[in-house]
């Protein structure tokens, strides 16, 4: 009985995931998010059925009570939070939320399977980032934003990353983390919330040639130090956000031209300084040349990718500990080996709702500051997961930076989601602009039809 169940829930976690996403995409008719959350509990009862098969086959095949305990707090997370944030926050996007949730999700499966610890560890950081992210639409409420906000940012982005190029640990040839008190954490990722701020502040308004020529030294000096700390995917991710989010402010398609221009060119010369980034770029161009060296994690990747065809071998029926780092670098393949290609698809389509959904609501803001923060953190996120993705499929040079949620790590985690708590914040902030804006309306109708009335008794 177990072998069979462990054989179709691999057929039945692929349909709950689809069923899912006709939910979501359905749900975007509508602009109003009161419309949307009526699919919100059908949607909810999807990520149930998907998280159910799927621990219901690890603990068939782990034969571990801890696992039951994992997933029942997978379950209060994932489920219970987004009615309490609903409740809280009537103008949030529960749509919004079950979107985040499933890609967590999707992570926390295939953590659970390769080491519960670390699953565990990302588990509970996701908790943390949640429980402080159910502030967020509070406190954009309340707290009013100086002017020098945005310089502010930036000036302690570049402190904390050049405190960490000074004193920080190194981690696989880079210079990326910082322990403090037994916690190590990776600064870059929580700078990515003050460098967008940071940009979203200067490029609100009128945006002439001496603030482009200022947001862009700042920009710059981001990226100088994660180059000189060799943590080139960051500074590439820092760099991009940088150009796309200059277009969106100036509505002028030539910075993307420039901006690929100067990236081509700092591309060429990483090459020739920066030996692991050769390594990588022999990898991409011809990984079986060196398969036994500096090509073997991305053709295991590829190997992996392929065997699990459509609907994947099954959770734990692959090998995804044959490649190094798949926790972190390579969590799509071990996804695509065990859960299959279909599964893939659909978490990749989960990630671009979730980005349209954020577009969207950029483009409903009048406030350059909050429709530049919107932008921001859906460029970012947009373009984190296409580097990850694309290296592990061999459609680029692999960077080295986690996939958004999916991968293990509780910086990249606990920044993810706290950023997409400000999405929220944001929703919300919508939500009551619409309510007034509806009490305005009746209140002049009403005030219309009172003066007909005065004017016919008059007559």
């Amino acid at each position: 009985m177990a072998y069979w169940i462990v054989t179709c829930s691999k057929y039945g976690i692929v349909l709950f995931l689809m069923l899912f996403l006709v939910c979501g995409f359905y749900s975007m008719r509508y602009d109003d998010v009161r419309l949307q959350n009526r699919t919100a509990a059908l949607q909810s009862g999807f990520l149930f059925l998907t998280q159910f098969l799927a621990y219901l086959t690890v603990i068939l095949r782990m034969q571990r009570m801890e696992y039951l305990l994992f997933y029942a707090v997978l379950q209060i997370l994932t489920l219970a939070l987004p009615l309490i944030l609903s409740i809280l926050y009537e103008g949030v996007s529960r749509i919004f939320y079950n979107h985040v949730c499933m890609l967590l999700t999707a992570g926390l499966i295939l953590l659970t399977r390769l080491d519960l610890g670390k699953a565990a560890r990302q588990l509970f950081i996701a908790a943390a980032a949640f429980a402080l992210g159910l502030l967020a639409p509070w406190a954009m409420k309340r707290i009013r934003i100086p002017k020098q906000f945005g310089w502010a940012c930036a000036g302690i982005g570049i402190l904390a990353l050049g405190t960490v190029l000074v004193l920080g640990q190194v981690t696989h040839g880079s210079r990326i983390s910082w322990t403090v008190g037994g916690v190590t954490f990776q600064p870059s990722e929580f700078v990515k919330i003050l460098y967008v701020c940071f940009l979203a502040s200067v490029l609100d308004g009128e945006i002439r040639f001496g603030k482009v020529v200022c947001s862009a030294l700042a920009a710059g000096a981001h990226v100088l130090i994660l180059v000189l700390s060799r943590d080139l995917g960051s500074a590439l991710i820092y760099f991009a956000v940088y150009v796309m989010m200059l277009t969106v402010a100036t509505h002028r398609l030539w910075y993307p031209l420039i901006g690929l221009v100067l990236g081509a060119g700092a591309s060429v010369v990483a090459y020739f300084l920066f030996s692991h980034v050769r390594v990588r770029v022999q990898a991409w161009r011809d990984p079986w040349s060196v398969i036994d060296d500096q090509g073997y994690q991305i053709t295991q990747s590829l190997f992996a990718i392929s065997r699990g065809g459509l609907f994947g071998l099954g959770i734990g029926r692959g090998t995804p500990e044959d490649i190094p780092y798949v926790e972190t670098d390579f969590i799509f393949a071990a996804m695509a080996e065990e859960m299959g290609l279909l599964f893939c698809i659909g978490i990749i389509l989960t990630g671009i709702a979730l980005f349209w959904m954020i577009i969207r609501l950029c483009a409903g803001r009048k406030e350059g500051f909050y429709r530049n923060l919107c932008a921001g953190f859906g460029l970012l996120y947009a373009f984190q997961m296409f580097l990850t993705v694309g290296g592990g499929t061999r459609f680029i040079p692999l960077t080295g930076v986690t996939l958004p949620l999916i991968s293990y790590g509780g910086s990249s985690v606990m920044t993810t989601i706290l950023m997409f708590s400000i999405v929220q914040g944001l929703y919300q902030q919508r939500y009551e602009e619409e309510i007034r804006l509806e009490k305005e309306t009746r209140k002049k109708a009403r005030r219309e039809a009172k003066g007909r009335e005065e004017d016919g008794g008059e007559q």
